[in-house]
């Protein structure tokens, strides 16, 4: 026996010589951001040629930077199409298959006053036959978005009105600091440019409403159609519908039904609109539905109502058919519609999360990005995987993930939450716990390995990691997704703690080891969850709400509590059953007993920092252990920049560290 063993032993040796294994290493916060990944990707006409960007991290200088890459579509290799400098975004082909334009602030002449400018995003073409990118615009605005007739003479731009005496006043008065800002503020008008390919002359300005956004040119090049909430508020996000205009500037209003109507988008004959509308008017968190109605409003149709998803994006294929993906549960999937049977067929496969679709040569080209719970985000054309960037993860070790499933504490629903695990995780041992909650409510975890860097940051130091998708959840039924209506911080409260103690009857976690986190609606859930118990031995609150006063009256969508409560604050006595102060944790500050941490944007309009300074204050007050976080010029998920989106990580795995470990 010992004959063989060192026979073996050196035998394992010499082969470990000859072929010597690769050694994986840590994935470590800085690794994970550094990953390449593709978005907005697009294929051309022909289907030769497929555009994406890739946003890369700048540590130095702790900026983002965003290129335009172009993908042979027959051998799959790719290059940076756009040169380094100011972002590039919003990749298009021209319908002929001569030009790819995309928007950039980089460095431009301004054809009116002869000088360089950088201020404002503007539209760039180039000519895929070779040549530099070329500006074809030097308006004083951002370009928000823009679009190409399908004969790709014409381009339809939206962007800020820009009105030469409003500009001059304001000048004035900010020479003589008359500075005062007076409410309600009224955001300034769109301008719908539509731009000559030709020459790259503006030939026609059209003066639009505030609210006006996602332009969609029809085939004959003589509409556009376009949806519009009139104010461009997002307190107003329930009050848009859709309308045309004409190249004449002759307007049609298409829509007026009770709540939304979005994403205009004509069939490839003209025949038809197909938009997106949801079952109930004044809410966020009903199911979104797709229909079809002719270009004069008329004869609506939903194709998905006996649907059980909602849906999420949509493109033509045929004149027939549409292409659309739903949130299902914790994938995203991609089906094909007929419009005059509502027949659906799936396209894609069990366990895909499907984006950025486009169609070409009606219906035989598709492309899409597809990625999964093993894989990155990668480019897809008719069914054939083109690219590897899920190579880039060769080199790292890491955990496993999987969908679990529990029943609710009421056996009303069947609850499910994606479970990471760190890397050499054996069930027969125990480990800490920290349950991660996603925004919204109206948001919903998918199983995919693309996720917050924070989750293998915590699996790295030995943490499992648990993202449940508890009632009230986008991706299942509209039951599903509406069951929080006058219940929030209630059913969903239980549905979490529910997942925990599932979690634990496992066998495989620490319960005297726990902590929990979550930003926006998760960051509210955190604050509620340690209101009402002290199971958990760390927090960290993340950009959420404390009072739903102070929330309401901060936010710039006040709206939010009324969907969910019914009312608003003084429409009720202000007691205890006024949800107000029922579910607000601030009430219940007195019971809070976990060291928490609280990181908040100075800039956040979603989730004013005051929430986060009020919850400081509390706990500082009650002896709780407290640290409080302010992220200067950093809005609502602390991710402008790189530096600071680190940070945050790493503060949140130090401070779970510290209290759990």
């Amino acid at each position: 026996m010992k004959i063989f063993s060192k026979f073996f032993l050196l035998l394992s040796i010499y082969i470990g010589l000859i072929f010597p294994q690769t050694v994986k290493r840590n994935f470590t916060i800085q690794d994970q951001i550094n990953l390449q990944i593709p978005a907005e990707v697009t294929s051309s006409p022909n289907g030769e040629k497929i555009l994406f960007t890739i946003r890369k991290a700048n540590f130095e200088t702790s900026r983002w930077n965003t290129q335009v890459y172009i993908m042979d579509s027959k051998t799959g290799s790719y290059y940076q199409f756009t040169k380094n400098g100011a972002n590039c975004i919003s990749p298009q082909f021209s319908p002929d298959n001569n030009y790819a334009s995309f928007l950039s602030s980089r460095e431009h002449l301004n054809k009116e006053t002869n000088s360089l400018e950088t201020e404002s995003s503007q539209l760039w073409i180039a000519n895929l036959n070779g040549g530099e990118a070329d500006n074809w615009t030097s308006l004083k605005s951002d370009i928000e978005e823009y679009t190409w007739s399908k004969d790709s003479k014409l381009i339809a731009i939206l962007s800020e009105y820009e009105d030469p005496a409003k500009e001059l006043e304001q000048q004035a008065n900010l020479k003589l600091k008359n500075d005062e800002r007076v409410y309600p503020e009224s955001k300034p008008n769109k301008a719908l440019y539509i731009l000559r390919a030709a020459d790259q002359k503006i030939i026609k300005t059209f003066k639009l409403d505030p609210g006006a956004e996602m332009i969609n040119f029809n085939s004959a090049g003589n509409q556009i159609a376009y949806q519009t909430n009139q104010t461009g508020e997002f307190d107003d996000e329930q009050k848009f519908d859709i309308y045309i205009i004409d190249t004449s500037g002759n307007k049609t209003q298409l829509t007026s039904y009770e709540g939304p109507e979005t994403l205009p988008c004509f069939s490839p004959d003209d025949k038809l609109i197909a938009y997106k509308t949801q079952t109930v008017p004044d809410i966020e968190f009903a199911k979104t539905e797709l229909c079809v109605m002719n270009p004069d409003g008329s004869s609506s149709i939903n194709l998905t109502k006996d649907f059980p998803y909602s849906v999420n994006s949509f493109t033509w294929e045929t004149p027939n058919t549409i292409l659309a993906t739903f949130d299902e549960k914790t994938e995203q999937q991609l089906y094909r519609i007929n419009t005059k049977t509502k027949k659906m067929d799936r396209i894609s496969k069990d366990g895909d999360i499907v984006s950025d679709v486009s169609v070409q040569q009606n219906g035989k080209l598709l492309c899409y990005r597809a990625e999964n719970s093993s894989s990155l985000p990668e480019v897809v054309l008719n069914g054939k995987k083109l690219s590897n960037f899920s190579s880039q993860l060769n080199e790292f070790s890491y955990g496993e993930q999987k969908v679990i499933r529990y029943k609710s504490k009421d056996n009303k629903f069947e609850i499910e939450g994606v479970l990471f695990t760190p890397y050499g995780f054996d069930p027969a041992k125990k480990y800490p716990l920290i349950t991660y909650i996603h925004g919204g409510p109206y948001g919903n975890v998918l199983n995919s390995f693309k996720q917050s860097p924070a989750i293998k940051a915590l699996n790295q130091v030995g943490y499992i990691v648990f993202l449940p998708n508890p009632r009230g959840s986008s991706g299942y039924t509209d039951e599903f997704s509406q069951s929080l209506r006058y219940d929030l911080g209630g059913k969903d409260y239980e549905d979490i703690m529910t997942g925990v103690d599932y979690l634990i009857s496992q066998g495989y976690v620490d319960e005297t080891k726990m902590g929990v986190t979550g930003g926006s609606y998760g960051g509210y859930m955190t604050n509620r969850i340690i209101s009402l118990n002290n199971r958990f031995k760390a927090a960290v609150s993340m950009f959420g709400m404390f009072s739903l006063f102070t929330d309401w009256s901060n936010s710039f969508q006040p709206s939010f509590e009324k969907m969910y409560f019914g009312y608003n604050y003084w429409e009720k006595p202000i007691t205890h059953d006024n949800y107000f102060v029922n579910r607000s944790p601030a009430f219940y500050a007195q019971n809070i007993k976990t060291p928490t941490l609280i990181l908040h944007g100075d800039k956040d309009v979603y989730t004013n920092v005051s929430n986060s300074r009020e919850m400081y204050q509390a706990l500082k007050a009650l002896g709780v252990p407290v640290e409080f976080v302010i992220y200067p010029r950093e809005g609502h998920g602390i991710k402008g920049e790189p530096n600071h989106y680190v940070n945050t990580i790493e503060r949140m795995v130090a401070w779970f560290t510290k209290y759990i470990k």
